[in-house]
């Protein structure tokens, strides 16, 4: 794609001139504070509320609880934001006029959404460390024992996930010419995946699979290598068609 490279620095440019560089890092790194206090005083504020007897039967804190919040967290609430920051990706740049510049100069314009979802998901890497940085240190100061690789497979699973609804959103934002539209796709979307992972086919298949794995490897569990391959590849697929049809899409779009 003629001129990619180019409009991938534009767009991290953007992103770190805009309320991107600060929304994802901070939600993620508050989240990953919280997820650890809530698994550390949750037992003795239910226990405050309903009494000693409710306080006994709940499990005594640990670093599963605290690995486990982080991905309740990342599935339920932090997803919503991944979604919401690609929706603007080209539909804001078609509303305020500045697609326009695309049309007279030496660039492709199907690079375009491809560059955005590139700069969005450097964005989300690097929100997903330093979140991941504050969860290890805050279990650590807890429990004394924070082990890495369960948290790691966790917040990687998840990374992979959250990536998968983000070319969604982004492509759409190509497809449609419109933010609202765009958010509202990337939220069905992950609604209806929500609800396809309780279903043990549809989640052994498809990419609801991955919103299932990150609490599989906070809790500690074996997961097999097709429960793995299987969900990953086909969100892989899914990502590559729907980016496709959105940069065809904007190329053939009037600006």
């Amino acid at each position: 794609m003629t001129g990619f490279s180019i409009l991938c620095k534009h767009e991290l440019y953007a992103v770190w001139r805009t309320w991107h560089r600060y929304v994802l890092p901070t939600v993620l790194c508050l989240f990953g504070v919280t997820s650890v206090v809530l698994s550390r005083f949750a037992p003795d504020i239910v226990g405050s509320m309903m009494g000693d007897a409710v306080r006994k039967a709940m499990p005594e804190p640990n670093w599963h609880e605290a690995y486990n919040q982080w991905t309740k967290n990342l599935a339920q609430t932090v997803m919503f934001v991944v979604i919401f920051t690609g929706a603007g990706a080209t539909s804001s740049l078609v509303s305020s006029g500045r697609a326009q510049l695309l049309a007279v100069r030496p660039v492709s314009r199907a690079s375009q959404p491809l560059a955005a979802l590139v700069a969005r998901i450097a964005v989300l890497a690097s929100a997903s460390v330093a979140g991941m940085a504050v969860v290890w240190a805050a279990t650590f100061g807890f429990y004394r024992k924070a082990p890495v690789a369960p948290l790691a497979e966790a917040t990687a699973t998840w990374f992979a996930c959250a990536c998968f609804f983000l070319a969604v959103t982004v492509a759409m934002s190509s497809l449609t010419g419109s933010t609202l539209a765009a958010a509202g796709i990337g939220v069905g979307s992950l609604l209806l995946t929500m609800i396809g992972s309780a279903f043990e086919p549809i989640a052994e298949n498809s990419p609801a699979g991955l919103l299932t794995l990150p609490s599989s490897f906070a809790e500690g569990k074996t997961v097999g290598a097709a429960a793995i391959a299987v969900p990953f590849a086909t969100s892989l697929a899914l990502m590559v068609l729907v980016v496709v049809l959105g940069a065809k899409s904007f190329a053939r779009r009037e600006l």
